[in-house]
């Protein structure tokens, strides 16, 4: 899962070279220039979010849900890895970190895997949440809080007090920390539902210059504050997680007081947009907005085998496996999944039967060609919460609101399910093996109504021809019919 670059590359191939290996994470060891190494896309598949957690693939999101359930309070400690390298005052200087141009329009060079840590002004319980950062001069960057989330409210509080609101930004975390940290949660220190996740207490140092604590296991820390300015500096264009670009906006900025790092320090960039928008590090959110609709499901009473955000659709087309039990199942799961999330994904949802593995792609496209009529199973919700940076929409400005569809691809629950009934290749019975073979036997058999596949299989080798024979002499003598569904049975 790792692309290892130990050449010594340009600046500029960084982009393209991550782009190229989407699959995996990569590392780059030398860049011309520069003294500190970059990785990037270390949390861009399934398969990195299930290392993180120690679980398969197919069990991420139960095993998350799990994990989001606990609380573990933080420690503190006295010294860290990620204070072996202070500077303060003129020595801050953001261009010494290998600060790629990710797309070809971006306005600047952005640090991107950075993860904000700050303090309700009034509560005084921490958060965490990516956010980023747009390269302004050697010691200021801008920072994307147009999105209403927590960091913007608490520097919300802090403009109406007049006051400056501190923010340590730390850079290089691992997965499951990146994981942790994009977990919303309401009234609650998030270091401790870090700790939930981590399954162990959130290690923490104290920053140099402000009255904040920072994860112990951070290859750099940035220790900024958010000046009372408002949303005043420009931003943007940036390659967003939509593949597209987003436009110009006006943001608030963050002004470094402090960095601090290891000796030797991998400096980490998330990867968004891209030829490949779905296999880049947005799939951090991918497993914590299907717990999110999974949940909905289930308090609706449906019941529900899987959800998954496809990569393709950059998240925003949900598939679900549900067994629906009355009539009215179906539609209102999709309802719910085109609803519930608070980050307004999905765009589009598909519901399909137990049956459908919804990591299957092929097998969902089936079901939707198969088991639906588009004039019946088709629903479209109009005026619905919007992600404004969908370039389909006429603006990417709130307020904006989009349409929604869904589609039902279940077995009608009032339909014969025989006839949907998937023609699968036969499997050897592994089991009840049938040593020889009569007349009788087959007869004994067809006391009841069964498949052709249920007898034959029972037979192997030369039993499988002598039962053959069998089954042809039955029928010459006209000893078996056959019932509506095409199963045999012995005439009485």
């Amino acid at each position: 899962m790792l692309h290892r670059v130990s050449r010594e590359v340009s600046i500029h191939e960084v982009a393209e070279i991550v782009s190229a290996n989407y699959t995996k994470a990569t590392l780059i060891e030398r860049i011309n220039g520069y003294d500190i190494s970059l990785a990037a896309n270390t949390a861009s598949n399934r398969r990195m979010i299930a290392l993180a957690l120690g679980v398969d693939e197919r069990n991420v999101v139960e095993e998350l849900e799990r994990r989001s359930q606990r609380r573990i309070p933080p420690v503190k400690v006295s010294d860290s890895p990620c204070k072996e390298v202070v500077k303060t005052g003129e020595e801050v200087d953001l261009t010494v970190f290998p600060l790629h141009l990710q797309h070809e329009l971006d306005a600047a060079p952005y640090i991107t895997a950075s993860v904000a840590v700050a303090k309700d002004p009034e509560r005084l319980v921490y958060n965490m949440g990516i956010y980023r950062m747009m390269l302004r001069t050697r010691n200021e960057t801008g920072v994307d809080v147009t999105a209403p989330h927590k960091l913007r409210a608490y520097y919300q509080k802090a403009l109406e007090m007049g006051k400056s609101l501190e923010c340590a930004v730390v850079i290089g975390l691992p997965t499951i920390d990146l994981l942790g940290s994009v977990m919303s949660s309401f009234d609650v220190d998030e270091y401790e539902v870090l700790g939930g996740v981590r399954g162990e207490p959130v290690e923490l140092v104290k920053c140099e210059t402000m009255d904040l604590y920072v994860p112990a296991n951070s290859e750099i820390v940035l220790e900024c504050e958010m000046p009372p300015v408002g949303w005043t500096r420009d931003e943007g264009p940036y390659g967003e997680f939509t593949g597209t670009y987003g436009g110009m906006k006006m943001n608030p900025v963050m002004k470094v007081k402090a960095i601090t790092h290891r000796r030797n320090p991998i400096f980490l960039s998330a990867t968004h947009g891209g030829t490949r928008p779905g296999w880049t590090d947005l799939h951090l959110l991918f497993p914590i907005i299907e717990m999110e609709l999974q949940r909905s499901l289930k308090q609706a009473g449906i019941e529900v085998r899987g959800v998954r955000l496809h990569p393709g659709g950059c998240g925003m087309w949900a598939v679900a496996s549900i067994k629906p039990r009355a009539k009215g199942d179906a539609k209102t799961a999709l309802y719910l999944l085109l609803t519930s999330s608070r980050q307004s994904f999905p765009k589009y949802a598909v519901v399909v039967d137990e049956d459908i593995d919804i990591h299957d792609d092929e097998a969902v496209i089936w079901a939707m060609t198969f088991r639906a009529q588009p004039s019946e199973d088709v629903i479209i919700l109009q005026d619905l919460r919007a992600i404004p940076l969908d370039p389909s929409l006429p603006s990417d400005m709130p307020p904006v609101s989009t349409s929604k569809m869904g589609f039902d691809a279940t077995i009608p629950v009032d339909r014969n399910r025989e006839r949907f009934k998937r023609c699968l290749p036969t499997k050897p019975m592994r089991d009840g093996r049938q040593e020889q073979v009569s007349l009788e036997q087959v007869l004994e058999f067809l006391r009841q109504p069964r498949y052709f596949g249920e007898l034959a299989l029972k037979y192997d080798g030369k039993t499988y021809r002598e039962f053959l024979k069998a089954w042809t002499l039955l029928r010459e003598k006209e000893l078996i019919t056959r019932d509506q569904l095409g199963r045999y049975v012995r005439k009485s």
